[in-house]
């Protein structure tokens, strides 16, 4: 299936979203020692990449319409989403 996208943070998005319930699923697979082990690396991976984000914006206007910063903004997105689904999957076990 060819799907077009408008650009690469797009892209990003529609590739975080169709990916997640296998990840979700493979987190779910994990032992909780390995799921919070998980998390975290999610959580530092998410931190450099929001402080590459933060960097960008702090030293540029309208970073968010500007094609040469589309790859970070997507990256940025889906290392969001990859962060939020093992915290979701983390906290559903503790509570």
């Amino acid at each position: 299936m060819a799907v077009e996208f408008e650009s690469l943070q797009e892209a990003a998005q529609y590739l975080g979203e169709d990916a997640r319930i296998q990840d979700k699923a493979g987190l779910e697979a994990l032992s909780k020692a390995h799921l919070r082990e998980q998390s975290n690396a999610r959580d530092e991976l998410y931190d450099f990449i929001d402080d590459l984000w933060e960097n960008t914006q702090a030293g540029m206007r309208d970073t968010k319409e500007r094609e040469e910063y589309a790859g970070l903004a997507g990256l940025h997105d889906l290392a969001s989403m990859l962060r939020d689904n093992a915290h979701q999957v983390l906290y559903s076990r503790t509570s």
